[in-house]
């Protein structure tokens, strides 16, 4: 692939402009549609353990600090790089008596997440209790990825008409 990256860029005649936009739509495309799944698996999997799913109550034992830091030392204009979040850790029992103790995958800045002894309600999958969910947090979240990955499918088509013509 990348002989194939160095030819056309030996070339005298440049990349024209319908093989550009050919390539965005692909990429633009194939991302979309990864993103837009895995957040629909998600909210399935979220609707099935508000309807199917085992209540139990959990308290906020803990919470997990982390802190943002920058993917290198060139710098960054990102706002949340240094700020530290916290994943709060919930500590439950399930309707046949194993103690559980998971942590959210959401982790927000202190002010924002919950606090240590606050009580929750959990909603598990009773063959798996590793799959659990906190119904307070709901779809939302994941329908805003549904619908960028739909915003980047419709990108893709968009630039591949754009290539075809």
């Amino acid at each position: 692939m990348l002989s194939g990256i160095l030819r056309l860029q030996n070339r005298d005649d440049p990349v024209s402009a319908s093989q550009i936009l050919l390539l965005l739509a692909s990429v633009f495309t194939a991302a979309g549609s990864v993103i837009g799944v895995v957040a629909f698996l998600k909210i399935r999997r979220v609707r099935f353990l508000l309807r199917e799913g085992s209540t139990a109550r959990g308290v906020v034992t803990r919470l997990e600090e982390t802190r943002i830091a920058p993917a290198s030392d060139t710098g960054s204009t990102s706002r949340s790089v240094g700020t530290t979040v916290y994943y709060p850790v919930i500590t439950w029992s399930t309707g046949d008596g194993r103690a559980m103790e998971t942590r959210t995958n959401i982790a927000r800045p202190k002010g924002r997440t919950l606090p240590v002894g606050a009580r929750v309600e959990v909603r598990y999958d009773q063959a798996d209790p590793s799959r659990w969910i906190l119904p307070a947090e709901g779809t939302a979240f994941w329908w805003l990825f549904t619908a960028l990955g739909a915003l980047f499918v419709a990108l893709g088509l968009g630039f591949a008409l754009g290539g075809l013509s």
